[in-house]
């Protein structure tokens, strides 16, 4: 038996390995849209942000990446849409993909992914839905005009913080409820 547990163990490295691989060669593609990736293909939680003006992509990456520190999801990826989304969105394997804008959830869905049950631009705004068997998908406002409005900045906010749903309670330092027999 120790074999067998050591050969799945060796099976999944090689996988990530791979995996990460194929992201990195991805992020790497000379026909890229906006700011390079950045986090963890492996956190399960996949960001695909809006497409900006250069101006605002160095400011767009700082709030994203603020932000996901905020709600303590510091390691999620984030992505750009880009002619290989496809593709990347198949090598991450996202237990959540998030789309951050109109412009990222038109994306998403102009890839007919084969599995989808539900389109992100049909969801409602830090609702949480089955995008396909195993991955949750959320869409959030446009986080670059929530850069300067206040108001807009809170609509995002309050789509936002549905991604609290993704971390331990004890990683929030929250507690969960008692539960009475």
């Amino acid at each position: 038996m120790p074999e067998r547990n050591s050969s799945s163990h060796s099976v999944t490295g090689e996988y990530q390995a791979k995996t990460f691989h194929e992201a990195a060669g991805l992020a790497r593609s000379p026909v890229r849209f906006g700011p390079k990736p950045f986090g963890d293909p492996f956190s399960g939680v996949m960001l695909v942000a809006e497409v900006t003006v250069e101006a605002v992509s160095a400011q767009l990456v700082d709030a994203l990446h603020r932000s996901l520190a905020a709600v303590k999801l510091d390691q999620a990826y984030v992505t750009w849409p880009s002619p290989d989304l496809f593709e990347e969105i198949l090598f991450v394997e996202p237990g959540a993909l998030v789309a951050v804008g109109f412009d990222a959830a038109q994306a998403i869905d102009s890839l007919e992914y084969p599995l989808a049950r539900m389109r992100f631009l049909e969801s409602p705004e830090g609702s949480w839905f089955v995008w396909k068997e195993g991955t949750f998908g959320l869409l959030l406002p446009a986080l670059a005009p929530a850069l300067d409005d206040a108001g807009t900045k809170r609509r995002f906010w309050q789509a936002f913080l549905a991604l609290r749903d993704l971390v331990p309670a004890e990683e929030t330092g929250m507690q969960e409820p008692e539960r009475r027999s």
